[in-house]
């Protein structure tokens, strides 16, 4: 635990995000949070406007539990003898609090990270085994989970909060981690979550259309993104953008690499891609049943890659994983043998493979490009029919549910519209937004109920179908009118798969 600092610490490293303050700035600060029911006495308790709730709603309960002071946007009535710090920003107040309180552990790490729309949980894990195959030892930050070195938690968001971040990143300096591969959010990178932490290399994997329920707008979304190379990249360090022209990447891609070379000329600026222009450029790219195999021609030569995962958009991910941390001086055969091993994220194209060569895909893709890429991968395989289930979430981008439904019908010959997290939605509603992408003439069954939806594509399998159950991936529950129901597309399909006599017998049973 560190060492308590001084209200004035706080108001320091807060700089010009403070309006004002009061009470004595020599009152120790054992601790901060912004979580009234973690409060511990002698803490600082950070109130942050929340969807729902204001956290200064909740100042009195921190109080109670023994808070010394308070850091909010607005003045608040307290008792005497209760620091106080007002702040413009509380978002981005928060993210300083928390890495002040918790002993700048970012400081005692060196930090990859990746963004973007697509791709960004399997090059974190990809970025964290070729660290790991070169000798250092890393911690990890994304979707699925939070690897701190010795211990793995369950995660609940991309970027977690600035507290949450700020005790995994402490967690990971304690145990002696070197490095930490961290997916970045534009939430987070809106909101400010990561303080004043540094990255020694940022990887930009693509931008296409998601989260306008929150940044409204594409360009603000492109912005949120670019935070990570504009504020976030140490001086000296590498920004890898992906080149690759596919549907709306080229243009983020192209617009990224140039604003970045101008806005931080004291960074160096690298490409990857199949394009000729690419410093990192992908050729022979070959994918098959097997996975995938490809050259990497770096400034250092030529390297040749083989890997266990499926489709081109994987061929992506490894080949941007990959280039980020050959340019940051990491051996290559650390590189080839670590891809050679990867076998990706839990729930991103997890195959299970059933009897009369039927294959069934779990997948995370929840956006109309992640589909035609899913989709796409598992049309290269050749299979007597490409069925696809998905659904789309509730509380979300309305607008992009139509976009999802024809990326489907392009690919499918069968086509299951469940659903996904419905949230406070009806899902039958959500359900027709995504219908009105999908032409009529095409071969599409409605259920709601996304487990008869997931068995009864089983009982209808045929010999040689590949199936893709999407949109949930590694999630472990539904969320429907506020409540999360255990729910697991893997598990649902493994059982479907055995009532059906399709799963083939373990080895020794």
């Amino acid at each position: 635990m560190p060492q308590p600092k001084p209200l004035r610490e706080y108001v320091e490293a807060l700089g010009g995000l403070v309006t004002g303050t009061e009470g004595d700035l020599s009152l120790p600060i054992h601790g901060a949070s912004s979580d009234s029911r973690s409060v511990q006495p002698g803490w600082l308790f950070m109130a942050i406007p929340g969807a729902r709730r204001d956290g200064a709603d909740f100042v009195p309960q921190a109080l109670a539990a023994g808070a010394v002071a308070v850091v909010a946007a607005r003045p608040l009535a307290r008792p005497p003898g209760v620091g106080f710090v007002q702040v413009g920003e509380p978002y981005r107040a928060a993210g300083r609090v928390a890495e002040l309180a918790a002993g700048f552990p970012a400081r005692a790490l060196r930090l990859v990270g990746v963004t973007g729309t697509n791709g960004k949980t399997t090059t974190a894990y990809l970025m964290r085994d070729i660290l790991r195959r070169a000798g250092h030892k890393t911690g990890m930050v994304g979707t699925i989970v939070y690897d701190c070195g010795d211990t793995v938690l369950p995660a609940d968001r991309t970027t977690p909060t600035p507290f949450e971040l700020q005790a995994i990143l402490a967690r990971c300096r304690d145990a002696g981690c070197a490095y930490a591969s961290l997916e970045v959010s534009s939430h987070a990178l809106d909101q400010g979550r990561l303080g004043t932490a540094r990255f020694a290399g940022a990887l930009f994997t693509n931008l296409t259309r998601e989260h306008l329920d929150y940044h409204k707008e594409m360009d603000h979304y492109f912005a949120a993104k670019r935070l990570l190379f504009d504020e976030y990249l140490e001086p000296g360090g590498v920004a890898m953008v992906n080149l690759d022209a596919r549907f709306l990447d080229v243009r983020y891609g192209n617009r990224l690499r140039r604003e970045v070379a101008e806005r931080r000329p004291d960074v160096t600026v690298l490409t990857f891609g199949a394009s000729r222009d690419s410093d990192y450029r992908t050729d022979a790219l070959q994918t098959s049943l097997a996975g995938i195999r490809m050259t990497l021609e770096t400034p250092g030569g030529r390297l040749e890659l083989a890997s266990p995962l499926h489709g081109r958009f994987n061929a992506e991910n490894l080949a941007g994983g990959a280039a980020l941390l050959l340019a940051l001086g990491v051996a290559p055969e650390a590189v080839v043998q670590a891809v050679g091993a990867f076998q990706g994220a839990p729930g991103r194209l997890q195959q299970i493979v059933a009897r009369q060569d039927i294959r069934v895909f779990v997948d995370y893709a929840h956006t109309d490009d992640a589909l035609r890429n899913v989709l796409g991968a598992l049309r290269d395989l050749k299979p007597r029919r490409l069925v696809a289930l998905f659904g789309c979430g509730g509380g979300r981008d309305r607008g992009k549910r139509p976009l999802m439904g024809k990326a489907v019908a392009e690919f499918a010959d069968w086509i299951v519209v469940s659903s996904d997290n419905p949230r406070d939605e009806e899902p039958e509603l959500i359900i027709n937004d995504a219908c009105c992408g999908i032409p009529a003439t095409a071969h599409c069954t409605r259920e709601t109920d996304r487990r008869q939806a997931i068995e009864r594509v089983i009982a209808e399998a045929r010999p040689g179908d590949v199936i893709v159950v999407a949109g949930k991936g590694h999630e472990d529950y539904q969320e429907i009118k506020g409540v999360k129901y255990p729910f697991d597309d893997v598990t649902e399909v493994t059982a479907a798969l055995r009532r059906h006599g399709l799963l083939p017998e373990a080895p020794g049973a």
